[in-house]
């Protein structure tokens, strides 16, 4: 069989990108999923430039394996951290956008990095996005459907992955709904030749959240999970808590733009609240609906092999 795409431009053993979760993907689980033959992803999310090169370098210091550090694009905090992706030259810069991709930005900051001797991830919700990304020259590009967690679009992996599948040169790994080898057997049927694996790596013995935190995780079950923030233009997927039920009351019970308005306050350090204090009442713990999938804390090794092993099993084929 021919060598797996997206091994061969990442550098990387398996197929399997760790999805980069903002208080969560930190370089314990980052360097655990590089080492393992994964790609590796810190969550920088809305983090101070100081903050990301200490994760970059704490990575660096762990492990020489390929990993990634993302980055939003949006112009605010390409000028705030893009210079310290510069500086600090991650292997692989994963970009992502909730909508509305900026060709002549994506084409600026791509060609930067690639002259930098990185490569680049982008990750998108909308199809739109993908194509701009892929015009662009992004090296490889990730579609993650409705049934992830966090931020999430109105499609499914079921739909996006086959349409990226036909359209785009780069290629295809599928997000969303994905938690062992039968979600990366779908994904490849569906003509992705990777995954991106985010929930999964939740329960990952090197991920330093709060361990009730994992507790609760593997004590959730099916349809436990909801959406809220469609007010703000920016829906996220969480576990169904007190305060996911505030936020979907203030949705019910106002216009969109009051209460939009009204969300700051509850939602301000909630991810952090949850993830690394362990409030688990009115912290967000923003997972996919695989959620009742995930039972057992292994280490990211058992994760990926597991994952790999299982689709190969269900192919017939080795797939790397």
């Amino acid at each position: 069989m021919a060598a797996n795409k997206i091994c061969e431009i990442l550098n990387i053993k398996y197929p399997v990108i760790q999805g980069p979760m903002a208080w969560t993907a930190n370089p314990s689980l980052v360097s655990a999923v590089s080492e393992a033959g994964g790609l590796g992803t810190l969550g920088c999310g809305f983090a101070p430039p100081e903050v990301i090169r200490e994760h970059i370098r704490a990575v660096k210091s762990l492990t020489d394996k390929p990993f990634a550090a993302n980055i939003f694009m949006a112009p605010p905090l390409l000028e705030a951290n893009g210079p310290v992706f510069l500086e600090e030259k991650p292997p692989v810069v994963f970009a992502d956008i909730l909508a509305g991709l900026d060709y002549d930005l994506a084409k600026k900051y791509f060609d930067l990095w690639h002259e930098n001797g990185m490569k680049v991830v982008f990750k998108a919700s909308y199809i739109e996005d993908a194509v701009t990304a892929d015009n662009a020259g992004a090296d490889v590009i990730l579609v993650k459907g409705w049934e992830g967690g966090g931020h999430t679009s109105n499609e499914t992996t079921m739909v996006l992955v086959p349409q990226a599948a036909d359209l785009l040169k780069a290629p295809v790994v599928a997000s969303g709904g994905i938690a062992d080898g039968r979600g990366m057997a779908a994904g490849f049927c569906l003509g992705a030749v990777g995954v991106e694996m985010g929930s999964a790596f939740l329960l990952a013995k090197e991920c330093d959240i709060a361990e009730n935190v994992k507790d609760t995780i593997i004590s959730t079950g099916d349809m436990q999970t909801v959406i809220t923030g469609y007010c703000t233009g920016e829906p996220s997927r969480q576990i169904k808590n007190k305060l996911s039920d505030r936020l979907v009351a203030l949705e019910a019970e106002n216009s969109q733009a009051d209460a939009a308005a009204k969300f700051g306050e509850p939602c301000e350090g909630s991810l952090r609240k949850a993830m690394q204090e362990g409030n688990t009442d009115y912290g967000a713990i923003m997972i996919g609906q695989v959620v009742p999938l995930l039972k057992e804390i292994r280490t990211a090794e058992e994760i990926i092999v597991s994952t790999v092993r299982g689709c190969e099993k269900i192919l017939g084929y080795e797939i790397c």
